[in-house]
């Protein structure tokens, strides 16, 4: 179903339960969805590959000193690029539209993106090769530390190092962004929870309902409507929810309020939910919300068996037939009942 068909179901149910809708158009330039993960995984290698052949070569000074340079570098690129560049780039421009519906004035918004994509790669080893590289990163300037240090025994690993950082990074080099996956968990079924939850919530209780475009594209929709938002609010996020594996409630930076509330709310309704840091490599809109200083967490289901259906042909309805997603609309509605 196209995206705008899919946002209009949206509108007419939430404005039938008594929300107020708008849709918000925003521009983002694509390039850091598409390309962005590729160009970090390319730039991760060639420093791992720079500080090997340095220190192989007997310079295990210049080779710390540079590795550490680029290291750097790289970190505040990729930080601008998810800060601003996605709303910012001049290249690469596309338009989005995000759906807000709010009854009353709203403190807590429930959120999920409508929008998907397919990966060449499927997620569960894009992960495992972003985090692969994360290691021998780590490892190689242990290594080169210990070649300053006089441990030059160190020199006889360096090839097999390099060699190991370009297996890890093909599977990242090799992903690009398609648009052949139906979305069913990812994210069908997040929407579907929040608007059955949005059902369950009594007519008078002030409430927001989000719904964003382009999450798979750098989050631009959510970093978009975030940079509005008022600064009181706290964000629900819901986001893949399949049959059967751990439920989670996800976030980044200091953990959130919320997230201790979730858990709570989770043992009352007889679910056995886990607070934990997002997964790494994973991209959800509470990330977004969290870089404007917003509480926000991520609720999901899943398992490795998940991460390796989502953005392919293989996320339809055959393989979910949506049995968490009601249990995914009752923590949302009960979390949102919940005292703030």
């Amino acid at each position: 179903m196209p995206e705008g068909a899919a946002r209009r179901i949206c509108r007419i149910e939430l404005e039938r339960l008594g929300f107020a809708c708008r849709e918000i158009d925003f521009d983002y330039s694509q390039w850091p969805g598409l390309w962005g993960p590729q160009v970090a995984a390319g730039a991760q290698l060639v420093t791992i590959l720079i500080v090997a052949t340095m220190a192989r070569n007997g310079d295990p000074v210049t080779a710390l000193a540079l590795g550490g340079v680029l290291f750097a570098a790289l970190m505040v690129v990729s930080r601008m690029m998810r800060r601003s560049g996605i709303l910012g780039l001049p290249f690469l421009r596309s338009r989005g539209t995000d759906l807000e519906a709010s009854r009353g004035q709203p403190s807590i918004w429930l959120v999920a993106h409508l929008d998907t994509k397919s990966q060449t790669v499927p997620m569960l080893y894009r992960i495992a090769s972003a985090l692969a590289l994360n290691l021998l990163t780590l490892a190689a300037f242990v290594a080169v530390l210990l070649q300053v240090a006089g441990n030059q025994g160190v020199r006889s690993y360096w090839l097999l190092m390099s060699l190991a950082a370009g297996m890890a990074a093909l599977p990242s080099l090799l992903c690009m962004v398609r648009n052949d996956s139906p979305g069913a968990v990812d994210n069908g079924s997040g929407v579907a929870a929040v608007l059955l939850a949005a059902r369950q919530i009594p007519r008078e209780r002030a409430l927001g309902v989000l719904i964003t475009s382009a999450e798979e594209l750098g989050l631009a929709g959510a970093r978009a409507w975030a940079e509005t938002a008022p600064a009181e609010s706290a964000l629900v996020n819901c986001d893949t929810v399949d049959d059967s594996g751990v439920w989670l409630c996800m976030h980044t930076g200091a953990k959130p309020e919320l997230s201790t509330r979730a858990a709570t709310t989770a043992r009352g309704l007889g679910l056995k939910l886990r607070t934990r840091r997002l997964i790494p490599c994973i991209l959800a809109d509470s990330i977004a919300f969290s870089d404007r200083g917003l509480e926000a967490v991520t609720i999901s289901r899943g398992s490795l068996s998940t991460l390796a259906r989502i953005h392919t042909r293989r996320d339809n309805t055959t393989a979910l037939t949506g049995s968490g997603i009601a249990d995914a609309a009752a923590l949302l509605a009960a979390l949102t009942m919940e005292p703030g």
